[in-house]
């Protein structure tokens, strides 16, 4: 009798063990798929692509959990859409992704985003700005230097390279964060398909 007793109570100790287990596993995979899904923002149906470019003209913020997820964390205190709308890059036109072991250029035209203020900021792959001697962030398009027409070239590069230059961290990843505050309702519109600035890997 009592040997069964020890049994049963052994019995329910391996059981409760497994039961633990199961659902420590369960949680696990649960923050794992989670973090999955928040960290693949390309596979978003909430956001568009327009070459090396992504972002969204109606973020619906705490309508959508997973969407409000994904802002928090690669835009964090993100303006509503109707102040601006937030485009960032992680690829270059050839969709692969930016790395500072090579050295890339931004061409455009200051006049293509029709907006009241635009800016151009590099941030590691850690989504912070990147530390520099020069103190050295972003462009916007009052700063940027530009020829007659209002064509620029930006380059980024981990070395310091021209009159429009954007230090990118020691050999990592990195993105780029196009901000557009104020846009003019048409431009907004056609945000999907209307031309924007190039993100090219230069040659060496």
């Amino acid at each position: 009798m009592i040997t069964d007793i020890r049994l049963y109570c052994l019995f329910q100790r391996v059981k409760n063990w497994k039961t633990i287990l199961f659902v420590v596993l369960a949680i696990s995979c649960g923050i794992a798929v989670a973090v999955y899904r928040i960290a693949s923002i390309e596979s978003s149906k909430a956001f568009f692509t327009n070459s090396s470019w992504m972002g969204s003209r109606a973020l619906a913020h705490g309508e959508d959990k997973l969407v409000t997820a994904q802002v928090t964390v690669f835009a964090l205190f993100a303006l509503p859409s109707k102040e601006a709308i937030y485009l960032f890059a992680r690829r270059d036109e050839q969709k692969k992704m930016l790395n500072s072991e090579n050295d890339y250029t931004i061409t455009g035209n200051v006049n293509q985003i029709s907006a009241k203020y635009w800016s151009t900021t590099v941030y590691g792959k850690d989504l912070y700005l990147v530390p520099n001697a020069d103190d050295r962030y972003s462009f916007n398009n009052s700063t940027l230097k530009t020829d007659s027409e209002g064509n620029f070239t930006i380059t980024l590069s981990h070395n310091k390279k021209g009159v429009n230059w954007l230090p990118t961290p020691d050999h990592a990843g990195f993105n780029v964060v196009l901000r557009i505050y104020k846009g003019e309702r048409d431009f907004l519109s056609k945000l999907e398909t209307t031309s924007l600035p190039v993100i090219k890997r230069a040659t060496k």
